[in-house]
């Protein structure tokens, strides 16, 4: 790629021009087809705009030029995914996370697929290899733990969110994933530490909140549960249903009260 379209490229995109960096690099490949970053860089591009079945083609024309890229494999399957076709993701994942040497981002990205679709033993051998390859990676020890909790192996599962912690104290995501764990084992209270932990350290965190207020409910403390799912609506209304759903399917503290009455009771 030249040096002053790749340039040009560079200045648009990081200028907010997205539009204008995909024209560029459209307007070179169609005098040069065969360079492999302009098509990669084409690729997420795209993928930025939200037009994932583009960027998958792209990522399709880089690999026809560079097959055993596992980046560029790996990159695929996101635009994949992004794109709805799931089981094809988990063949451009599988084929980074076998590469030699192995692609950890990958390895991750196929156990979050093999995680949705129950296959959790899969997904922890592939994480557990990630972590060996690169054990500051984060979000792979945190899937480690979901993933090791699923199968019932609740020690095990803590102590991956522990090693998160006691990296970094201030971790929302495994505070939250110890808070899920207590509340699928009906820990109601323990779980509340937790979110209220996140919530001290995301206010604003729209989920944190919503959880927080379920357990809240389990516990018979309705009246906080309501006074965070008031702040919560005040800045974002269109949580309404969202609120109403924690309300009326908590097995504790039931609102058996007319639409009109609860709209009462949660906007004023």
């Amino acid at each position: 790629m030249s040096e002053d379209s790749f340039e040009r490229a560079r200045i648009l995109a990081e200028s907010g021009d997205t539009q204008g960096a995909v024209h560029v690099l459209g307007r070179y490949l169609e005098a040069a087809p065969g360079d492999v970053s302009a098509h990669f860089q084409l690729a997420h591009l795209l993928l930025h705009l939200g037009d994932a079945p583009g960027a998958v083609q792209s990522f399709q024309r880089a690999i026809a030029l560079e097959p055993e890229n596992a980046l560029m494999h790996s990159d695929l399957g996101t635009a994949l995914e992004e794109a709805g076709r799931e089981l094809e993701a988990a063949e451009a994942y599988e084929y980074a996370a076998r590469a030699n040497p192995p692609f950890p981002p990958a390895q991750h990205n196929l156990a979050l697929v093999l995680c949705r679709q129950g296959r959790w033993d899969e997904a922890v051998q592939l994480l557990r290899t990630a972590i060996e390859q690169t054990p500051d990676f984060r979000a792979a020890r945190l899937q480690l733990g979901v993933a090791l909790g699923a199968l019932g192996q609740e020690d095990a599962a803590r102590a991956c969110f522990d090693e998160l912690l006691a990296r970094d104290g201030r971790d929302v995501g495994a505070h939250h994933a110890i808070a899920d764990m207590h509340m699928s084992n009906c820990r109601f209270a323990e779980a509340a530490q937790q979110l209220e932990t996140c919530l001290a350290l995301a206010p604003e965190d729209a989920q944190t909140i919503l959880s927080l207020g379920a357990c809240l409910q389990e516990l018979d403390r309705v009246d906080e549960a309501l006074a965070h799912y008031r702040r919560l609506l005040s800045r974002e209304p269109s949580r309404y249903y969202q609120v109403v759903k924690k309300l009326t399917s908590a097995s504790r503290g039931r609102f058996w009260v007319k639409s009109a009455e609860l709209r009462r009771i949660l906007l004023g």
